[in-house]
């Protein structure tokens, strides 16, 4: 084929325009995920209420919310979301319906426990970012 007849080809092909990525159902999240998220975090508010110490709470939501941001990594900020609201939910239930009175420094621990939660969620995403690239990399 003649230079002149394949640059005349490639000038009067139609361009492709770029299409937005297409997500498999494989890609995405599953209710089940979304319900042991909720159940973490309900799990996590019984332990803050049921044993009294704030940082054996953090340290469940920390590694609740971490172990999700490992394991579904894309959107950590669900996970941080889902698990931490389970720690006010449990303890607006034990004040309001079974009518055990808190004081305020169990309640703003209560919503301190977002910052363990953003630890874990976002610290989980990355790591699996790192463990995608350092130990999974594919060959060039």
């Amino acid at each position: 084929m003649s230079s002149a007849l394949l640059h005349s080809a490639i000038l009067h092909s139609p361009v492709q325009t770029a299409l937005p990525p297409q997500h498999t159902s494989a890609s995405r999240t599953s209710l089940v995920v979304y319900a042991i998220a909720i159940l973490l975090g309900l799990f996590s508010g019984w332990v803050n209420q049921a044993v009294g110490d704030a940082l054996l709470t953090s340290l469940c939501v920390l590694a609740f919310t971490m172990m999700l941001g490992v394991w579904k990594s894309r959107q950590p900020w669900r996970w941080v979301l889902l698990v931490w609201v389970g720690v006010p939910l449990v303890l607006a239930y034990y004040h309001f319906i079974v009518k055990w009175p808190h004081d305020r420094g169990q309640v703003y621990g209560a919503f301190v426990q977002l910052l363990a939660a953003s630890a874990g969620g976002f610290g989980g995403h990355f790591m699996r970012q790192m463990i995608d690239h350092v130990f999974l990399k594919k060959e060039d």
